[in-house]
C-alpha cells in the first residue's frame, strides 16, 4: 500500500493564510481558540490515522461555539465583548457540553451499530436454520450432509471427528 506524500509547503501556506486572518478577526480567534480546546484534545489523544474523534467532537464543539461567535459578530466585535462571553459560565457550559455530546457519539455509536449487526446476523442464522430444518423434513436427512442432524446441530460423532 503506497503512502501519501505530504506537501512540504502545506503547513507554511496554512500559516501564511491563517495568521493574518486571525489577526484581522482577533476576538473571533480568541473565542474559537478557547472554545475549541476539546477538539484540540481530541486531536492529540486520537491514535486512529483517520482522526475520527476530532471530526466528531470538533463538529459539535464548533456548533456549540457558533451562537457566541454570531452574537459577537452581531454586536461588538471587540476584545471586551469576548471577555464578557468568556466570563459567562453558560457559554462555557454550551461550548463544552456540545463537545461532550460529540464524545458521547464517538464512543456510543460504534458499539450500538456493532450490537445491531450482531443481532441481525443472529436472526439471519436462525432463519437459515429454520429453512434447513424445513428442507430436511421435505427432502430427508441426506440433503443436510453427513455432519448435521435434523435439528440443525452437528451429530455427536461428527463433533468428535472435527474436534
Amino acid at each position: 500500500m503506497a503512502r501519501k506524500k505530504k506537501k512540504k509547503g502545506g503547513a507554511l501556506t496554512l500559516i501564511l493564510l491563517i495568521v493574518p486572518a486571525a489577526l484581522i478577526v482577533h476576538p473571533t480567534t480568541i473565542l474559537f481558540g478557547i472554545g475549541m480546546i476539546p477538539t484540540i484534545v481530541a486531536y492529540v489523544v486520537d491514535r486512529d490515522p483517520d482522526k475520527s474523534a476530532p471530526i466528531t467532537v470538533g463538529g459539535l464543539n464548533f456548533c456549540g461555539c457558533m451562537p457566541f461567535a454570531i452574537d459577537l459578530w452581531k454586536h461588538q466585535h471587540t476584545l471586551g465583548a469576548v471577555a464578557k462571553i468568556l466570563a459567562d459560565p453558560l457559554a462555557w457550559l454550551v461550548m463544552y457540553s456540545a463537545a461532550a455530546v460529540g464524545w458521547g457519539i464517538y464512543y456510543g455509536i460504534p458499539p450500538l451499530v456493532a450490537g445491531m449487526e450482531v443481532s441481525r446476523a443472529e436472526k439471519r442464522v436462525e432463519v437459515l436454520k429454520q429453512k434447513k430444518v424445513a428442507l430436511v423434513q421435505e427432502w430427508g436427512p441426506d440433503v443436510a450432509g453427513d455432519y448435521f442432524d435434523e435439528s440443525g446441530g452437528m451429530e455427536p460423532d461428527a463433533e468428535m471427528e472435527n474436534a
